[in-house]
């Protein structure tokens, strides 16, 4: 997977996102309202333009799991490449037939110069992880930030605080979920020497976790208190902010 993909280019891979999903495309007619891809292109693009300290920074900071990585991301925050639907990652990259692959389709991906992050959207309306969902992109910000040498962290954008639900096995915190199915997604994955029982004694390391409202309180709370001087600069954060809140509630 190329990750040199820039921002700008967001809407066009939301579009071919799209260009995959058959008949169902119909179900985009409201513009997509309660999907979770369109949401995130919608959120997230702004919170990357708006200034890292005090918005994305914040974002990170108030959310929960993961304390000495997230304090490491927010310290970099200002360094943070960040790529938004970045297309799908394999796990078994020899299969012949992507199917047969082990995808990991992650909504965004943010490098910093010691964090590689992972992050997982789910809409606000009521929905569920795969069984394997949390698993797989588990073992993928492993691997992945082991190949660069950087702290691995899993970001859950939730649309509503845990424990999570998981497809056939009701509601578990996010790491009971990717133990479900860890010992599986190993055995198949290709590329790695990992241990189950050493990975899942890293996870409450690696796994962190926040909310869609959340966010909208953070930005605005943010928006509130913060001094712009310059009037044009700051009508131009508060519409940033704007669209984000409008966003988030009109996804709700």
């Amino acid at each position: 997977m190329n990750l040199n993909s820039n921002n700008p280019r967001v809407l066009g891979r939301l579009l071919e996102e799209l260009s995959w999903v058959g008949n169902t495309i119909k179900d985009y007619r409201e513009g997509g309202r309660g999907f979770e891809n369109v949401l995130t292109a919608e959120v997230l693009q702004s919170l990357d333009f708006l200034p890292r300290q005090s918005f994305l920074g914040s974002v990170v900071e108030v959310s929960q799991g993961a304390i000495e990585a997230r304090k490491k991301l927010r310290e970099e925050i200002e360094q943070a490449e960040f790529t938004l639907l970045p297309g799908n990652f394999y796990l078994i990259p020899s299969a012949k037939l992507h199917r047969n692959g082990l995808a990991v389709q992650p909504d965004g991906i943010i490098q910093t110069p010691s964090n590689f992050v992972v992050i997982e959207a789910k809409r606000i309306k009521k929905s569920s992880f795969q069984k394997e969902q949390l698993a797989r992109e588990f073992v993928l910000v492993m691997k992945e930030a082991l190949l660069r040498n950087r702290q691995p962290i899993l970001w859950l954008i939730l649309g509503s605080e845990t424990p999570v639900s998981v497809l056939g096995h009701g509601k578990l915190t996010p790491v009971d979920a990717i133990e479900l199915h860890l010992e599986s997604v190993l055995q198949r994955a290709e590329n790695h020497d990992f241990n189950k029982s050493v990975l899942l004694e890293k996870a409450h390391e690696v796994v962190c976790w926040t909310t869609w409202k959340t966010i909208s309180n953070v930005v605005s709370e943010q928006f509130r208190s913060l001094y712009i001087p310059d009037e044009s600069v700051k009508a131009c954060v508060q519409r940033l902010v704007s669209s984000i809140v409008q966003s988030i509630e009109w996804h709700s």
